[in-house]
């Protein structure tokens, strides 16, 4: 199966709409396969030209399903590496877990003095 490329539209269109929820990308991947089909339809009723097969077209199915999810997992990752990075910075900047709780230990402990 053809692998999208970054500036296909229909890519940018899905990362755009931010799907909440799998069944928002399943609708979205059935609503881009049946636009294609109908485009096609309408392509080949103009040129007399019939559909040769079903396998290209669920093929077709299959592509915009696997892209989709390829799309998405990319947005995933792009998320989970800029929050890893902000964590770092802010681990470097303030400390870890441990060294926080004692500091608030220490000025709760001051406070009381």
């Amino acid at each position: 199966m053809p692998l999208w490329e970054k500036d296909d539209p229909r890519r940018k269109e899905l990362v755009s709409r931010r799907p909440p929820s799998a069944d928002d990308v399943a609708d979205w991947v059935k609503k881009v396969y049946e636009d294609g089909r109908n485009r096609l339809n309408k392509h080949n009723e103009q040129k007399q030209i019939f559909i040769k097969s079903i396998t290209s077209i669920s093929s077709s199915y299959s592509e915009i399903a696997a892209n989709a999810a390829l799309v998405l997992i990319g947005v995933a990752s792009s998320l989970l590496d800029r929050q890893l990075a902000v964590q770092a910075e802010t681990f470097e900047k303030e400390g870890g877990f441990t060294e926080r709780l004692y500091r608030v230990r220490q000025q709760k402990y001051r406070k009381q003095i």
